[in-house]
């Protein structure tokens, strides 16, 4: 080279040139956590093409198996204003780094598929981890290799000769470069994101992911990213799926599951995933979808190891992960759940969930809504353990993120409904209970989609049970959910619970039911919400060991905590998990 580094380095970016301008808008309105809706949409529709990509993106087979969406501003609400923001952006770089036109030894459609499942692995990792930061992951995986498509597309041949002895000495991408070209892709795609003023966490997770770093020369959320990257492009990679420019040898796939710990079940549906995302975004890109699945060439691979005599391991790893994937489960489970409940003026409130196994499939939580109101979620998933564990945590950061945007309970539920039909099996589904309560605790409006009905036991000793009003969530499409309200007196006492507790049996095979609930609920209703909690889940603990262990349970009471430990006595086992949430009005 017979120019400087950092001059070749500035003169590379600046024929890359800058984001396009509606893209550029689209990043800048959904930074603004007030954006105007409207103003976002008619920016969108102000690129014909951008918008009908959206519109058709909302509408693909992964997103609304059916509803059909025709307006754009319903369909950024359906998507929230995080996933608008890394779409555009992506929308934004292909048009800047198109898949064609081919420089030989890396093809840009080979880097597309490849930059496509890393995004959603990254994704996917982020969210089994309990990482809060799913869609950054999704954004930084599709910003990983902006540097090699500037370098393919703009060096040429030079670049290719760089692709080339990377494969032929068997050494990174990285090295090459710095061998080649005394500079490497990361460095360029920082350049680039920063030209284009995106978040610095972006820029320095791009940068630095290809090369070893000090954890302090770059913050703490830019070092998460860089860890959920190179864990999805070393599983993509250990696939063949796509190309990135990396001549040394893929690592074997079964050390990389024994590794981050993923048993058989949680990488398969993170392959199903990786399909579902490439192939909606190549449609939205108009990419070729690739030739070979992501799950088939994961198949491949493990068809591989056992050629290679390496039968013995898938069962190895299944016994040695199993406490790891119950660890695992267990930390999602606890980042669900609220560390305490919100203090509410006028009211008391308490929470607790004791899952069936290792990890539950209901969860409970507080929002905070506009105006100082308080939504109390109780929510029971299809299934138990960690696939219901896992789709609980999908929900909850559905309506964690609709909150910003909608705030009316029933729009809420319809809302999350559609995210939920649209993402997942037709087999999955969540009972779901709202109750938004006023900043002065004594009005609650509520909705509830198909969960159980919940007790109000009134101070005058009447009982009040607040029928569903509409079908659980991910079951029918295009879903309306009615609101009631009702009014809180000083005494009232508000009960959520999951049907676990209601169905609970005792040896004989008879139920807890609503009445055992109402009656617990009656004689312990003087108690504060966290004790009303144990003293309740006593009760049912009592009945499910029938007359020969109630002595010993009540000697006993599992303590209300947010997720309850073993009860004392191992001799009782609960067929489904156990959750309530109660609020007692002052």
């Amino acid at each position: 080279m017979t120019r400087t580094t950092r001059y070749f380095i500035a003169d590379l970016v600046e024929e890359v040139g800058s984001l396009p301008a509606v893209a550029s808008q689209v990043v800048a309105l959904t930074s603004d956590p007030e954006c105007d809706l409207g103003e976002l949409a008619r920016v969108i529709l102000s690129d014909s093409v951008m918008s009908m990509r959206f519109l058709a993106l909302v509408n693909s087979a992964a997103l609304a198996r059916g509803q059909e969406v025709r307006d754009l501003r319903r369909a950024l609400v359906q998507m929230g204003l995080r996933r608008v923001r890394n779409v555009a952006l992506c929308m934004g770089m292909h048009d800047v780094l198109p898949a064609t036109p081919d420089h030989g030894a890396l093809r840009m459609a080979d880097l597309w598929k490849h930059t496509l499942a890393t995004a959603s692995c990254a994704e996917g990792l982020a969210w089994l981890q309990g990482s809060s930061c799913q869609e950054d992951a999704w954004l930084a995986g599709i910003l990983h290799g902006i540097g090699i498509g500037a370098l393919t597309q703009k060096l040429g041949p030079d670049f290719q000769r760089v692709v080339t002895v990377a494969a032929e000495r068997r050494i990174s991408l990285v090295e090459a470069e710095l061998a080649e070209l005394e500079f490497h892709h990361g460095e360029v795609g920082g350049r680039i994101l920063g030209d284009w003023r995106l978040p610095q966490v972006f820029v320095e997770a791009v940068e630095y992911h290809p090369e070893a770093f000090a954890r302090d020369e770059i913050s703490e959320d830019a070092a998460v990213l860089v860890d959920h990257l190179r864990a999805a492009i070393a599983l993509v990679r250990a696939t063949g799926f796509g190309h990135n420019g990396d001549g040394t040898p893929p690592r074997p796939l079964p050390e990389l599951v024994q590794e981050m710990a993923l048993p058989g079940e949680l990488v398969e549906a993170l392959a199903a995933k990786v399909d579902r995302d490439v192939c909606w975004m190549s449609r939205s890109l108009g990419l070729d979808l690739p030739e070979q699945t992501f799950g088939e060439l994961l198949e491949r691979s493990r068809e591989q190891v056992v050629r290679v005599s390496l039968e013995g391991i898938d069962e190895s790893l299944e016994r040695e992960s199993l406490e790891q994937q119950l660890a695992m489960a267990r930390e999602i489970q606890q980042r669900l759940l609220p560390e305490a409940m919100p203090a509410v003026p006028g009211c008391a409130i308490a929470a607790a969930n004791r899952p069936s196994q290792h990890v539950s499939g209901d969860y409970y939580d507080a929002l905070a809504l506009p105006g100082g109101a308080t939504g109390l979620v109780i929510a029971d998933i299809s299934g138990k353990g960690m696939s219901a564990s896992l789709l609980a945590s999908n929900l909850q950061a559905t309506l964690r993120a609709l909150v910003g945007v909608v705030d009316h309970p029933g729009q809420l539920l319809t809302a999350a409904n559609a995210a939920l039909f649209a993402s997942t099996a037709p087999e999955s589904f969540a009972t779901l209970f709202l109750a938004c309560v006023s900043a002065d605790g004594r009005r609650v409006q509520y909705a509830s989609a198909g969960h159980n009905p919940p007790l109000l036991l009134r101070a005058t000793g009447e009982a009040v049970w607040l029928p569903a009003a509409g079908a659980p969530l991910g079951m029918v499409p295009e879903m309306e959910y009615p609101v009631a309200e009702l009014k809180l007196s000083p005494g009232d006492v508000l009960v959520a619970y999951t049907d676990g507790l209601n169905e609970a049996e005792d040896p004989q095979g008879e139920e807890f039911g609503e009445e055992g609930l109402e009656a617990a609920i009656r004689a312990h209703a003087q108690l504060e919400p966290a004790a009303l909690i144990d003293a309740v889940f006593a009760e049912v603990a009592r009945h499910v060991a029938g007359p020969d262990g109630s002595s010993r349970l009540a000697d006993h009471p599992p303590p209300a905590a947010r997720i309850l430990p073993p009860l004392a006595s191992q001799t009782v086992h609960f067929a489904d998990d156990l959750t309530l949430v109660v609020l007692a009005a002052r």
